[in-house]
């Protein structure tokens, strides 16, 4: 509850500031919460620290909201130095403030009723970014599309939910007796708008679209936190139902896993390079879904790396495709190669968001999979055949957008928007790094003891 009261009134006093002072003021705000949102941090485990009526945290929650209040600070950053959000880029930050204060009460609820209300709220702001500052006429077919999906795959937890409001009485989180003996269509109707969100093939079609319509400062938020609601929220209804291993989870195991696999086929064959990141993610989140489903603490362990991992990792790749684009006015890889030759230093970026991406040691990425590699073959040993083809795969494509984008041409250089990328442009990377770091050196952090 302080954290929620001291965003309230840091935007209170914020918004008396002149324009100019308002971006830097509210960039430090989102460094004052992150840092004082390590207070919710515990001891591994999942023992909870009561904080009022409405919110209580664990280790689950409390780094998911450090997650949201980092990955907002960098959308703000990295898009005032956007020139197509210049004009009106209040708006922009108030609305991605309103989004932040949303998402950390969504991770801090002890009630499965305002979860869902908060869970569908953030679509909202999400969807004005889009609307407002997305870059092509069909940016409204595409918000129609993420809308949709969004709503109509998590109607039927609001069903569940308001039954439970009705017959027990209450949503409270900790009050669920635990039962063993829910069908399969109880378990379908609590997962699906979660597997949606994350998203889990085949229900993924809508976040490449939604991606390549939003702006920089809206595909950072999208990939690094909005994804991540679909993996928080599945950890809860786990932790409430007691779930254990059944036909619903084997089934969404097997589609994870050939949906990794078809999601690096479908890297190898794009030349827009939003499009190669948003279907990377994908490939990323099966990994998330295999390690939940897996039921044991090996996979949530990895799970959770690999959420908080990609929440940094992904945003980085935006952020250079952001960087890029304004230069060279395009997102095709064959044109961002101009940029980075006109902008050598762009090239090592690229390389070690793009090995941060793969997983090459010590990127915290190779720990995530190799915790979730152990567990789903223990379970399922024929999936080690699908998961070879996706680290082939997976290392084809990462390898030909490198080259692509670096390798040098005969003809002279094409001439781009600036002669140079300023400081205040590579800003957003240098905050990413960082938070990596910690989470190779704490992996253990997510371990039940």
């Amino acid at each position: 509850m302080s954290l929620l009261i001291l965003m309230a009134l840091n935007c209170f006093c914020v918004m008396f500031l002149n324009k100019k002072d308002q971006t830097v003021a509210v960039v430090n705000c989102f460094g004052v919460w992150s840092a004082f949102s390590l207070m919710y941090w515990g001891g591994s485990g999942v023992s909870r620290e009561s904080l009022s009526e409405l919110f209580c945290v664990d280790i689950y929650s409390s780094s998911m909201v450090s997650l949201s209040l980092w990955i907002c600070g960098i959308s703000i950053l990295v898009s005032s130095a956007m020139l197509n959000l210049r004009g009106v880029f209040n708006s922009f930050w108030i609305l991605v403030t309103l989004l932040c204060f949303m998402l950390v009460q969504c991770f801090m609820v002890n009630t499965l009723a305002m979860f869902y209300v908060l869970f569908e709220s953030t679509l909202v702001p999400m969807v004005s970014i889009i609307g407002i500052w997305g870059g092509q006429v069909d940016r409204i077919p595409s918000i129609q599309y993420m809308a949709a999906y969004t709503v109509g795959g998590s109607f039927p937890l609001l069903l569940i939910f308001m039954s439970m409001e009705l017959n027990g009485g209450s949503s409270f989180m900790w009050f669920i007796s635990a039962k063993t003996d829910y069908s399969w269509m109880f378990w379908t109707g609590c997962f699906l708008g979660f597997l949606v969100k994350l998203p889990s093939f085949p229900f993924h079609t809508w976040l490449p679209k939604a991606h390549v319509q939003a702006p920089v400062g809206g595909s950072v938020i999208l990939a690094g936190i909005l994804l991540k609601l679909g993996g928080y929220g599945i950890t809860r209804v786990m932790m409430i139902f007691s779930y254990t291993l059944e036909s619903f989870g084997i089934y969404a195991m097997s589609l994870s896993l050939y949906g990794s696999v078809y999601g690096a086929l479908m890297c190898l064959r794009q030349s827009d390079v939003k499009k190669l990141i948003a279907y990377s993610s994908v490939s990323h989140m099966a990994f998330a879904i295999i390690g939940l489903f897996s039921c044991s603490e090996v996979g949530l362990v990895g799970a959770y790396i690999m959420l908080v991992s990609h929440g940094f990792i992904s945003p980085g790749l935006f952020v250079l495709c952001g960087i890029n684009s304004e230069l060279v006015h395009s997102r095709k890889i064959k044109a961002m190669n101009d940029g980075v030759r006109a902008v050598p230093s762009l090239g090592l970026f690229w390389l070690v968001m793009i090995m941060a991406n793969l997983g090459v040691p010590p990127c915290p990425v190779i720990i995530s999979e190799v915790l979730t590699v152990v567990c789903v073959v223990a379970t399922f040993p024929w999936a080690f055949i699908l998961l070879v083809f996706y680290f082939i795969l997976s290392g084809a494509y990462s390898f030909s957008l490198y080259s692509q984008l670096t390798r040098t041409k005969n003809k002279p250089k094409t001439s781009v928007l600036f002669n140079e990328v300023t400081l205040k442009d590579m800003k957003a990377l240098y905050f990413l790094f960082y938070p990596l770091a910690e989470v190779l050196f704490k992996w253990d952090l997510w371990a039940v003891v």
